[in-house]
């Protein structure tokens, strides 16, 4: 049975506990300049796809008359929060320059060559560019790896209990509005609303299967100037790798205009499960399968990376898949929408996630709640390894904690951090500067 790449690397980046890993970070190109700006961000609320993207709908801090940030609309009865700044927390180089995000596989750094640069006057003056090369070498177990040579920066909300509050009082109206105003699909426990995201300007991603044959892979980092500063941005290149995807060329930046940090590669946030007599009242007769998460078919391996998705640029995914956009009215519908049809599986949404076991426990343990909502730090200390626990260890591990109820919505307790939960995992590594530049 096929399985769609995104699915491996979202299973080996989830223990490193950096939050939902998105196998395609880029916003769509055909949005207002704004939303592709920013990429997804604090307070964006959607679905994530099969294909690892993050289809967005509305923002929950962003007025109705806001038509470029809820460019599709808003649910009926919709009011904003308010966000200031004093209520985020940012990390400007929360990864660092040439970072790695990897899991355990045999990977060995095989290029880390400079490359000719040439400014937008032909000059050869700045910084140069770099290549970095990739052994993957013959393994029996899957492995991921998402390289960050501009490094990312990290953001997050520091009220959770606000927006958990919030989406419980509103998740049907939200479901209401994806799934019949905007006509998408977003089966009940699909939701999900980002209250933290990392996002970089720059990236490259290698899976590989299980059992899969040694392979070499160069991810190529051509250095981008805009004005006084230069910052790096992928061009795309291969060695012995079948089935990857095309390359594309990218429009540059304009002078004076900052490269954005809008290519958003792990969210955070709460995922929202309706009680099915809730969602038949809606008319909603899908839920999001809650399927085994060792229950997966070999793929080959894949090689992706972006090429500088600057707003106006008509990315590699603009040109695979056709996307409508109706002109004049509010809300906007997709048609083809941003992911593929012809690999999409059932369920069509994204691979399988803790909170959904999660969730649909609440639910069922705790018959009088109507919505259950789990955030991602709440499966963490579910499943301390370095590989995802299975459904029954979850479950196993959920009968120790004291679930709350309020105002029809059930959630768990946040639990005291121990020692055990900031030590860094086995298996999987971060590595900046001082060992990627070896």
């Amino acid at each position: 049975m096929f399985e769609h790449a995104s699915r491996l690397y979202a299973r080996q980046l989830f223990p490193t506990r950096n939050g939902y890993p998105l196998y395609i970070p880029e916003p769509p190109s055909n949005r207002p300049l704004e939303l592709i700006e920013r990429g997804t961000s604090i307070g964006d609320v959607g679905i994530v796809k099969l294909d690892g993207s993050f289809q967005y709908a509305f923002n929950i801090f962003t007025p109705q008359t806001d038509a470029a940030i809820n460019y599709f609309g808003v649910p009926v009865g919709f009011h904003n929060l308010t966000l200031h700044g004093r209520d985020t927390t940012s990390v400007p180089y929360k990864f660092s320059k040439k970072s790695e995000v990897k899991t355990e596989g045999k990977y060995r750094k095989t290029v880390d060559v400079p490359l000719n640069a040439h400014a937008s006057d032909g000059s050869t003056a700045s910084p140069a560019g770099f290549k970095l090369g990739y052994q993957v070498g013959e393994s029996p177990s899957e492995s991921a790896l998402l390289t960050l040579p501009d490094g990312a920066i990290g953001e997050d909300y520091n009220h959770l209990e606000d927006i958990r509050t919030y989406s419980i009082e509103n998740a049907p109206s939200w479901y209401t509005f994806i799934s019949e105003t905007l006509g998408r699909q977003a089966p009940s426990g699909s939701l999900y609303v980002v209250t933290g995201c990392d996002k970089s300007a720059a990236w490259g991603i290698v899976t590989n299967a299980e059992n899969s044959e040694p392979k070499e892979s160069t991810l190529e980092f051509t250095a981008k100037f805009v004005a006084a500063s230069a910052s790096y941005a992928c061009s795309w290149g291969t060695m012995g790798f079948a089935g990857s995807i095309p390359p594309c060329r990218s429009a540059d930046p304009k002078p004076g205009v900052k490269q954005p940090h809008n290519q958003c590669h792990f969210i955070r946030g709460f995922k929202i499960l309706l009680r099915e007599s809730v969602s038949t009242e809606l008319n909603q007769d899908q839920f999001v399968a809650v399927e085994s998460i060792t229950d997966h078919s070999k793929i080959d391996s894949l090689l992706r990376q972006n090429e500088n998705s600057f707003p106006g640029s008509d990315s590699w995914w603009s040109r695979l898949v056709s996307s409508s956009q109706s002109g004049g009215g509010t809300p906007h519908q997709e048609g083809a929408d941003d992911w593929i049809d012809d690999v999409e599986l059932d369920p069509p949404t994204g691979p399988y996630h803790a909170l959904d076991t999660i969730n649909k426990y609440l639910l069922e343990t705790n018959p009088q709640a109507e919505v259950a909502i789990s955030h991602e730090s709440d499966w963490w200390d579910l499943s301390p390894g370095a590989t995802l626990a299975n459904e029954d260890d979850i479950i196993r591990r959920l009968a120790s904690r004291t679930p709350t109820i309020e105002s029809g919505g059930v959630f768990l307790v946040a639990r005291a951090a121990t020692q055990s939960d900031t030590r860094p995992n086995e298996g999987s590594a971060m590595v900046g500067d001082h060992e990627a530049a070896r």
